[in-house]
């Protein structure tokens, strides 16, 4: 899958802590994601949610699902963008 399309971009740039409580209450299954840590990236629908555990579909038959835990790679988490299912919006956030 391809990122969705959008029609407005909003950065901003938050606290560890709070780019962990956007995931926790913003970002749901079938959400599109794209999550930039260290010299690693995911990007790819979210196919399921458990607590700050998220499985993403990339869509690419080399890496299929892929998994993390956001608490475990929080610290090394650079940028975050989201954009929620049923929206034309693409949040960015920058971590700090």
């Amino acid at each position: 899958m391809s990122e969705p399309e959008y029609t407005e971009e909003i950065r901003i740039e938050v606290t560890e802590e709070k780019m962990i409580e956007y995931m926790d209450n913003e970002v749901d299954e079938g959400d599109y994601i794209e999550v930039y840590f260290g010299r690693c990236h995911v990007e790819g629908t979210i196919d399921s949610k458990e607590g700050t555990h998220y499985r993403v579909d990339t869509d690419n038959k080399t890496f299929g699902l892929m998994e993390f835990d956001i608490e475990n790679i929080s610290r090394d988490v650079l940028e975050v963008a989201h954009i929620p299912e049923d929206s034309d919006k693409k949040i960015i956030l920058a971590v700090l």
